[in-house]
């Protein structure tokens, strides 16, 4: 008798489960995905998402379609269909929500939480995501940037103007950003401000390098991981994506370069020569100065991302794993691309063999680990070439720019295209496997 009354209850159970409403299945999977994009993850992160999602509330079958401003779901149970879209706000980059929203799917995956038990866990997500202190997070990218201009062969007196510049302008971004006001605005006016502050700063310390601690005091602009994500898209299919991100990040990059471009004219005129850039160090102590300042970037874009304390040791050693076999590339004369694409490509590989079990949302050391090798102080000088050549005359030196502006912004392209290329071959080679 007590057997005949836990079989019914287990089939009461399942029956319940298998009467939730594929609507309401659709909200879950939609919080799901919009919250992944809004937080920094490629198209394949969320597709993946809501798939284990869905399977695991009891669908057989889920296609997701993403944009850049929205997200559709169709879902399929037996004979039944439902299709769903919603908005997605604006993208940002926050690694330990994207931790917390896959440690969600997980469970769902598992069969550990019911559709409204999924829903109310979700929308716990953003309330429950630590951040770290501003001023933390002002002072990390300030160091961050400091030490890319290191790895520019900047002098030293530069380092704290950059610093200043950069944890203003972090501050600034902030600020602005959670008043709601238009990224494009924000781009444009942090990189006036920092620049200014860090070129005003190394004026007055007498610094040989202005523009080298200009330029880095604004490569917290530089979009790293929105442009990983779109080459991501690109490769894997998603050519919609892509083009908006790309789009997107080509008008932000337009906005830095030209407040950058602005506060250079008003500190120093146009024709102003840097001084000469200090000799190459010898071979070993160059690699370990390399990697030091790599990891020290990757450390402090990490704080910037919002990545979890307990990954920032690894984020140093992938920073600077990456920028050790980068320079070695590069001490052989294989040229910034190749080295950046073998760096990149040893470096996910590491990291795919080491982390056995991956998380759906990739993997977020081997990304921070590549952001030091980003050439965002080439893409800058790229445009601000463009910018220079609307008052360039006709003559040698007008084509002496144009060559040099030609080859800035090819050798950017074919890096980030190596690093984006090095970064996805061993998730092609071992792909996620889907629940």
């Amino acid at each position: 008798m007590q057997k005949s009354v836990d079989q019914e209850f287990v089939v009461n159970e399942n029956s319940e489960k298998k009467l939730t409403r594929l609507s309401e299945i659709a909200e879950v999977v939609l919080k799901i995905g919009r919250l992944l994009l809004e937080s920094g993850a490629n198209a394949r992160t969320v597709h993946e998402a809501i798939y284990t999602t869905a399977l695991g509330l009891g669908c057989d079958r889920a296609e997701a379609f993403c944009q850049h401003a929205a997200i559709i779901v169709v879902l399929t149970r037996g004979a039944e269909s439902h299709t769903c879209m919603r908005k997605v706000g604006e993208h940002g980059v926050n690694l330990r929500r994207c931790e917390n929203i896959q440690e969600v799917v997980r469970r769902i995956g598992q069969g550990n939480l019911s559709c409204e038990q999924a829903d109310a866990e979700i929308m716990r997500v953003p309330s429950i995501t630590r951040h770290y202190p501003v001023w933390f997070v002002c002072l990390a990218t300030g160091l961050a940037c400091s030490a890319f201009g290191r790895l520019f062969k900047s002098d030293w007196i530069a380092f704290l103007p950059t610093l200043l510049g950069t944890a203003i302008g972090q501050y600034v971004r902030h600020t602005m950003f959670h008043a709601q006001r238009n990224i494009f605005l924000i781009w444009g006016v942090v990189s006036f401000i920092a620049s200014t502050i860090a070129g005003v700063g190394a004026l007055l310390l007498g610094c040989q390098h202005i523009p080298l601690a200009m330029l880095a005091s604004v490569l917290l602009l530089v979009p790293g991981i929105p442009i990983l994500n779109a080459q991501i898209d690109a490769i894997e299919g998603k050519p919609t994506l892509a083009a908006a991100r790309g789009l997107r990040i080509t008008f932000m990059l337009l906005f830095m370069a030209l407040s950058l471009a602005a506060a250079e004219m008003i500190l120093l005129g146009r024709g102003y020569q840097m001084g000469a850039l200090p000799h190459d160090l010898p071979f070993w102590p160059q690699i370990i100065h390399q990697a030091f300042f790599g990891g020290l970037a990757a450390v402090g874009f990490g704080i910037l991302f919002n990545t979890p304390p307990r990954l920032l040791g690894l984020c140093f050693a992938s920073g600077a794993f990456a920028l050790t076999i980068r320079t070695l590339g590069q001490s052989y004369d294989l040229g910034l691309p190749v080295s950046s694409f073998l760096a990149a490509l040893a470096l996910a590989t590491l990291d795919r063999t080491w982390q056995k079990s991956q998380t759906p949302q990739g993997s977020i050391l081997a990304v921070v680990g590549c952001i030091p090798m980003i050439p965002g102080s080439m893409a800058a000088k790229g445009l601000m070439g463009l910018f220079d050549l609307i008052w360039a005359k006709a003559d040698n030196a007008a084509s002496t720019l144009l060559v040099g502006t030609a080859e800035n912004l090819i050798i950017v392209t074919f890096t980030l295209i190596g690093i984006g290329i090095g970064l996805i071959i061993p998730t092609l080679v071992y792909p996620q496997k889907q629940g």
